[in-house]
C-alpha cells in the first residue's frame, strides 16, 4: 500500500514538474510574443488589415440577394420578428438557414435594424464584413501563437508576427472568399469560421495562462464551439483539431496534458450533442444525406476527388470564380484517377507527418478535416462544388505558402524585397476580389457571368432566365429555359419557370402542362403549386386555383402571400359557391399575426373576410387600418382601391372581386 502511494506521488510530483515546465512555456510565450515588437506596431497592422480589408469589400455593399439568398432571407417569416426567440432562431425547411440557429438569429436582428426597408442590403454586407475581419484577426492571433509555441520558437518565433500577418491579410482578401462574405447567406459559412477560430484560439491560450486565467479560456473555447455547431454543422471537426494542435505543437506532445486539460477535451467533445440534435431534424432533407438515386455516397465521393483538386488550384490561382457550378459526376475512377492519386498521396502524407508531430501534419489535417464533412462523408447533392467551403481550409494553403517561402528564401535576401513580395500579392488578390464582388451587383449579370464560365450549367441557365422574367424579356427567357429541360428533362424548377414564361406570353395550356409535369416529378414542390395556382386564377378558374394554393401552403404553412391569396378569394369571389368567409377570416387572421398587422394586403383580406361575414365594422376598422398603413409606407398606388372597399364596408356591403388580383 505505502509503495503504491509513493509510486502515485513520485507520479505526481513528474506531472506537477512537466505542468510546471509547460506554465513556465506558456509565460515565455506571452512575453516573448510581447517583446518581438512595440505593441503599437502591432496594433498598426491589426488596423491596416481592417482598412485593407474593408478596402477591398467596398463594392460588396452594392451586392443584392442571389441565389439561396431569397428563400432563406428574402421570403423567410421566421427572421421578420425577435420575439419569440426560438422563432427568430429557425428558418424554413430546405433553406440555407435550416438547423442553423444561431445563423438565424443574426438575420433577425438585421432585418430589425432595417425595418423600414428590409430589401436595402447595407447592413447584412456590413455584418458580413465585420465577421470576416474578426476571423482574419483570430487567425493573426492563432498562427502567430503558434509559431511561437515551444517546438516552434526556436526557428520562427522573431519572425512570428510578421509570417501571422502576412498569412491573416491574404486569407482577408483572397478572392476565393467572396463565396463566403459578398454571398450574404453564406454568412453561415464564415459565422462558423469564426466561431471555430475562436475556439481553437481560447485553447491555445488556455495553455500559456494560469489555473484561474485557463479557466476562462477554456470556458471561452467551449462556448465557442458551441455556437459554432449550432451555426453549421462542418464545426464538427472542431475539437479534433484543438487536440491536434496539442498533439503537433504543445511541448509534449499529449501525454503530459491529459490531466490539466480533459475539462476542456470533455467539453468540447459535449457540444456534439448539438451537433446531433440539429442533425437529427433532418432540416435539409431534399438536398442533405443518402438518399439520391442520382447521387449514390460512393459516386460522390468519386466526384469529389475533381472538386477539392480544383479547390486547391483556386487557393493558388482564384480564377474563373463561379457562383454555381453544377458540377458533372465522375461516373468512373478513370474520370479522376489523376486527381485522386494527389489527393491519396496530400493525405497519406499528412497521416505520416501527423504522426511524427511535423507541424505540416496540422496543416493538412486542418486542410482535409475541415472539408471532410461536405467533401466526403456526407453528399449535399443540390451543391456538389461550392467556393465558399474554402473559407477555413484557405488558411492552411496560405499558411504552408508563407510559411514555406519564408523557409526557403536565401538568407541574404533584403526585407523589402519579402516586403514588397507579400504585397504584390495581397493588392494583386485584393484588387480580383474588389472586382469579383461587382458581378454581385445585378442578378442578371452574376447569372450571365455562370453561363460564360459554365455552359453546360442547366441551372445556371434558368436563374439567368428567372433575372430575364423579370425584365418581361419572355422570348429570351425561353430559350435559355428549354435549353435547361433539354438538359436535365427532370428539372422541375425550369420546368416551373417555363410554365410561367409560356403562360405570361398567352400559351397557357402549355404552360399549365409544364407546371403539372413539374409537380408529378417533385409532389411536394410549393412553388409549383402556387404558379399553377396564378394559372388557373388568371383563366377565371378559381376552384382548382384554391386547390393548387392549398397544396402550397402544405409546404409552407407560414407563407404570407399564400395565404393573403386563398383568404382572398374565399372572400371575394362572385362564385357563392367558392365563397367561404369564416374560413378567410381565420387564413387572413393568421396571415395579420404573423406579419405582426405590417401588412397592408394582409389587413385588405382580413377586412374582405368581415365583410363577407357581415362584421361590417370589423371590416371598416381593419380596412381603414390598412390604408393608413399603405400611406404611411409609401405606397400610394393601391390607396385608391383601399378607400372605395373602406366606402363599401361602410355601407354595409361586401367587395366581389370576377378576376382575381396579384397581391
Amino acid at each position: 500500500m505505502r509503495r503504491s502511494l509513493r509510486r502515485r506521488r513520485s507520479c505526481w510530483r513528474r506531472s506537477n514538474r512537466r505542468e510546471g515546465r509547460e506554465r513556465r512555456d506558456g509565460r515565455e510565450l506571452h512575453e516573448g510574443l510581447a517583446g518581438q515588437e512595440g505593441l503599437g506596431a502591432c496594433h498598426d497592422r491589426r488596423r491596416g488589415s481592417r482598412f485593407i480589408g474593408v478596402a477591398s469589400y467596398s463594392s460588396s455593399f452594392d451586392g443584392i440577394f442571389v441565389f439561396d439568398d431569397e428563400p432563406a432571407i428574402a421570403d423567410n417569416p421566421n427572421i421578420r420578428s425577435l420575439w419569440p426567440l426560438t422563432r427568430a432562431m429557425a428558418a424554413p425547411p430546405d433553406t440555407t438557414l435550416s438547423g442553423r440557429p444561431i445563423a438565424s438569429l443574426t438575420f433577425a436582428i438585421n432585418y430589425a435594424l432595417a425595418q423600414r426597408d428590409p430589401r436595402d442590403l447595407w447592413g447584412y454586407h456590413a455584418v458580413n464584413l465585420a465577421i470576416h475581419i474578426l476571423a482574419a484577426l483570430v487567425l493573426f492571433g492563432i498562427v502567430r501563437r503558434t509559431l511561437a509555441s515551444p517546438r516552434m520558437r526556436e526557428r520562427f518565433g522573431a519572425a512570428a508576427t510578421p509570417l501571422a500577418f502576412v498569412t491573416a491579410l491574404i486569407w482577408l482578401v483572397h478572392p476565393l472568399q467572396t463565396g463566403s462574405v459578398t454571398y450574404i447567406v453564406q454568412r453561415v459559412e464564415s459565422l462558423m469560421g469564426l466561431f471555430y477560430l475562436l475556439t481553437l484560439y481560447c485553447a491555445i491560450r488556455s495553455a500559456e495562462e494560469t489555473d484561474r486565467t485557463s479557466n476562462g479560456w477554456i470556458t471561452g473555447a467551449i462556448v465557442a464551439c458551441a455556437l459554432g455547431m449550432a451555426t453549421k454543422e462542418a464545426m464538427v471537426t472542431a475539437p479534433l483539431m484543438v487536440l491536434l494542435w496539442d498533439w503537433t505543437f504543445g511541448a509534449s506532445g499529449l501525454e503530459s496534458r491529459r490531466a490539466s486539460r480533459w475539462p476542456l477535451y470533455v467539453g468540447l467533445a459535449a457540444t456534439w450533442m448539438i451537433a446531433a440534435a440539429l442533425a437529427a431534424a433532418g432540416p435539409r432533407a431534399h438536398s442533405v444525406g443518402f438518399s439520391f438515386p442520382d447521387w449514390p455516397w460512393p459516386t460522390y465521393l468519386r466526384t469529389q476527388a475533381g472538386v477539392v483538386a480544383h479547390y486547391l488550384r483556386l487557393a493558388i490561382v482564384p480564377s474563373p470564380l463561379v457562383l454555381d457550378y453544377e458540377w458533372p459526376a465522375a461516373q468512373s475512377i478513370v474520370d479522376i484517377a489523376p486527381q485522386a492519386v494527389m489527393l491519396l498521396a496530400l493525405i497519406a502524407a499528412t497521416i505520416w507527418a501527423l504522426v511524427r508531430r511535423m507541424p505540416i501534419g496540422f496543416a493538412g489535417a486542418w486542410l482535409f478535416g475541415i472539408l471532410a464533412p461536405t467533401s466526403s462523408v456526407i453528399p449535399i447533392v443540390t451543391e456538389i462544388a461550392a467556393e465558399h467551403r474554402m473559407y477555413l481550409p484557405l488558411a492552411a494553403v496560405i499558411a504552408v505558402g508563407v510559411i514555406g517561402a519564408y523557409v526557403i528564401r536565401p538568407r541574404k535576401l533584403p526585407r523589402l524585397v519579402l516586403a514588397l513580395s507579400a504585397g504584390a500579392v495581397v493588392a494583386a488578390f485584393a484588387f480580383m476580389t474588389h472586382a469579383r464582388n461587382r458581378d454581385y451587383h445585378d442578378y442578371e449579370r452574376i447569372w450571365l457571368d455562370t453561363i460564360q464560365k459554365r455552359p453546360s450549367n442547366s441551372r445556371a441557365r434558368n436563374n439567368y432566365a428567372s433575372a430575364l422574367l423579370v425584365h418581361g424579356r419572355y422570348a429570351e427567357a425561353e430559350d435559355h429555359l428549354r435549353a435547361a429541360v433539354q438538359m436535365k428533362p427532370d428539372f422541375a424548377e425550369a420546368l416551373v419557370n417555363l410554365g410561367v414564361v409560356l403562360c405570361a406570353r398567352g400559351a397557357f395550356d402549355e404552360g399549365i402542362a409544364h407546371l403539372q409535369r413539374a409537380v408529378a416529378i417533385q409532389p411536394d414542390y410549393w412553388q409549383a403549386y402556387q404558379d399553377l395556382g396564378e394559372a388557373f386564377a388568371s383563366q377565371g378558374r378559381f376552384k382548382p386555383a384554391i386547390s393548387s394554393y392549398v397544396k402550397a401552403l402544405e409546404g409552407r404553412t407560414n407563407d404570407v402571400m399564400l395565404l393573403n391569396r386563398i383568404a382572398w378569394i374565399l372572400a371575394t369571389s362572385s362564385d357563392a359557391d367558392l365563397r367561404d368567409g369564416a374560413r378567410a377570416a381565420t387564413l387572413a387572421e393568421r396571415a395579420v399575426r404573423l406579419t405582426n398587422r405590417e401588412d397592408a394586403a394582409s389587413l385588405d383580406s382580413l377586412a374582405a373576410a368581415y365583410a363577407e361575414l357581415g362584421r361590417y365594422g370589423e371590416a371598416s376598422t381593419t380596412a381603414g387600418e390598412a390604408l393608413a398603413l399603405a400611406r404611411k409606407k409609401g405606397d400610394p398606388a393601391i390607396a385608391p382601391e383601399l378607400e372605395s372597399r373602406l366606402a363599401l364596408y361602410q355601407a354595409h356591403r361586401p367587395f366581389r372581386e370576377a378576376t382575381a388580383r396579384q397581391r
